[in-house]
């Protein structure tokens, strides 16, 4: 975990710290994308809130250890993901009920929402621009799309109104849609939210996913270039004699 960590590591952190190393953040990729591939499907159930909640405390979990937190923040999030599996496990009788859905929702948008910020954080650390720091930044930017995925859906099924001008029942799938599509302000129009919160949402979205595109992954890239061209310059360079 943190270099300068003094918690007594527990044989699972132990391993954990053994066998994956900090800013792996390939691996946080792809729970992402599993997790986007599920969701996206379509597949509907009150299993669904099973798996979906599982794959985002193991995201949550990866995003931690790849940023290396402390044990103690590690092991709140492990604890807020149990909380999280074991309630979409009780939840499973209530298949069809708004209000657990939109609970479900809440308990995702507080996982993710974690996530992205431990990973800033270890990149705003780390020295070296390489192929895991433009990994982590890819990560965020997902993230960013998944959180507001899962806001919507918690608006949608909490509020009395639906959340969307088209459909009254919107599934989770054409929520991660509308969201993306606003992340990366394509704007096809299909999906438009009906209420001004959502409306104030879906623009808040848009303006952080140019912002971060713009700016962040931007910095990244010429970091990079310039980095390789400092080495090329070094190389060529004769020494001194």
């Amino acid at each position: 975990m943190a270099e300068h960590d003094s918690t007594r590591p527990h044989p699972i952190e132990r391993w954990l710290e053994a066998n994956l190393p900090g800013y792996r953040f390939g691996f946080v990729l792809l729970f992402l994308l599993m997790t986007y591939a599920f969701m996206a499907s379509g597949v509907s159930g009150s299993w669904v809130r099973v798996v979906t909640v599982t794959l985002q405390g193991l995201t949550l979990l990866a995003a931690l250890r790849a940023s290396e937190v402390s044990r103690r923040l590690f092991r709140i999030a492990a604890v807020v993901a149990l909380i999280a599996l074991f309630s979409a496990l009780v939840s499973l009788p209530v298949s069809t009920s708004d209000g657990a859905t939109g609970v479900f929702f809440v308990l995702n948008v507080l996982m993710v929402a974690g996530a992205p910020i431990a990973i800033s954080r270890a990149l705003w650390r780390r020295p070296v621009i390489d192929v895991h720091t433009v990994l982590g930044a890819i990560c965020i930017y997902v993230l960013v799309g998944m959180f507001f995925a899962f806001l919507y859906s918690a608006i949608g099924y909490i509020g009395s109104d639906p959340f969307f001008v088209q459909t009254n029942h919107a599934s989770i799938a054409e929520y991660l849609y509308f969201s993306f599509v606003t992340l990366t302000t394509v704007g096809y129009g299909d999906f438009t939210a009906a209420g001004g919160l959502g409306r104030s949402l879906a623009s808040l979205e848009a303006l952080l996913g140019q912002i971060y595109l713009v700016t962040i992954v931007a910095t990244i890239v010429s970091r990079i270039a310039h980095t390789r061209g400092s080495r090329a310059d070094e190389t060529a360079s004769p020494d001194a004699s």
